[in-house]
């Protein structure tokens, strides 16, 4: 019976989640004053699928919802409510499921600590910044659904290539090709910092069997090819182009740019200072690579025109923080009971105020706050 309870506490989870995100969604698309990028992205969709020379880079949130909208004979707004609620949804399983393979914990403290993954903000220290997300970010974002598309494809390509490093198995090698190409057309901003990342990975874990090597190469010429293509057809008229603009856009987001890094990676940073063996870890040596890699590109480049203050390099950076905070909230659980209670209480508290944030974050933009400008008050 205690089985079925805790696997009870899952389901209630993952149908609040669906519930939670229906009902933003919902709000995004019907109500003027949620703002997000949802309502622009089913203006593209329609364009898409009625003029054929429209184009978009990454149509799988596109595809995903009108193929919904055909099989349940609905429309494409209630398909996007239900597609962009079941992708979080997806997302939230994954966590669960890859966290459950590491912590042998009861289903219950499972599920608490997915849900402290899904909803994790970043650090804010009102008497400095009251503003929650910008210049900072978040490891979980509220606002943009090819991020929500592109997370389960991003975590499912980061388990199978530790997997395939490890057991050296095609199979797994197959799948990660896989999930880094739909990846591609969900959300491009994954890989340009995936590959990047997993080649020093290699290089700093002194990978050198041919079949990683021959893996890389066919997936490098994959990304390459799709990437090509992507730019090509989206700067071929020239109303905007990617320029190379050190701390441009982020300089316009941010009052202090490494302070703000502080913040965005507070707990992943203080863990990694507390126990630095954990870097050993594959998962983790990955993730930071990740983010080092997001933060290059965030730092770099930039869109020219209306497209300039999107930020759009920003979202590898995300992608990276999410990862990593998901790993490193795993390995401190795993930890817990033989680290030094010093340590521990310091990132229990820390965790616990990030968590505290996450949610109050996520109620304000259930109540129709803009994510940009949600604040915290002293």
């Amino acid at each position: 019976m205690k089985y079925i309870k805790y696997h009870y506490l899952l389901l209630i989870l993952l149908l609040t989640i669906f519930l939670a995100i229906s009902f933003l969604t919902y709000q995004q698309i019907f109500a003027k004053n949620y703002m997000s990028d949802t309502q622009p992205h089913i203006v593209f969709l329609y364009q898409y699928f009625s003029i054929k020379e429209y184009y978009i880079p990454h149509p799988l949130w596109h595809y995903l919802v009108y193929i919904t909208s055909l099989i349940f004979s609905i429309s494409i707004e209630y398909s996007a409510v239900i597609s962009s609620s079941a992708l979080v949804t997806l997302w939230t399983y994954l966590v669960y499921s890859i966290a459950g393979k590491t912590l042998k914990i009861p289903q219950y403290l499972l599920v608490l600590i997915t849900f402290s993954i899904i909803i994790m903000g970043p650090l804010n220290l009102p008497w400095y910044n009251i503003i929650i997300y910008m210049g900072q970010g978040s490891p979980n974002i509220w606002h943009n659904v090819t991020l929500w598309t592109v997370k389960p494809f991003a975590l499912l390509t980061m388990f199978y290539i530790l997997l395939a490093i490890t057991e050296k198995k095609n199979t797994y090698y197959i799948f990660t090709t896989i999930f880094l190409t739909l990846s591609l057309f969900a959300k491009p901003s994954f890989v340009i910092m995936f590959l990047p990342a997993l080649f020093i990975f290699a290089f700093i874990k002194k990978i050198k069997d041919t079949q990683f090597k021959i893996f890389f190469l066919i997936l490098s010429f994959i990304s390459i090819a799709v990437l090509a293509y992507q730019f090509t057809h989206t700067f071929h008229n020239g109303d905007s182009k990617v320029i190379f603009d050190f701390l441009g856009v982020w300089s316009e987001k941010s009052q202090n740019i490494a302070y703000s890094i502080l913040l965005a990676l507070a707990f992943p940073l203080l863990f990694l200072l507390l126990e630095s063996k954990i870097i050993h870890e594959n998962a983790i040596l990955l993730s930071w690579l990740q983010v080092g890699m997001g933060l290059i590109l965030y730092s770099s480049f930039a869109q020219t025109g209306k497209y300039y203050a999107h930020a759009n390099f920003s979202w590898s950076y995300m992608i990276a923080m999410s990862l990593l905070y998901l790993f490193s909230i795993i390995k401190f659980f795993a930890l817990y009971h033989v680290m030094n209670k010093l340590k521990r209480y310091l990132l229990l508290v820390l965790l616990s105020i990030q968590i505290s944030i996450g949610i109050y974050y996520f109620l304000k933009m259930l109540q129709g706050q803009s994510p940009l400008w949600i604040a915290i008050f002293i």
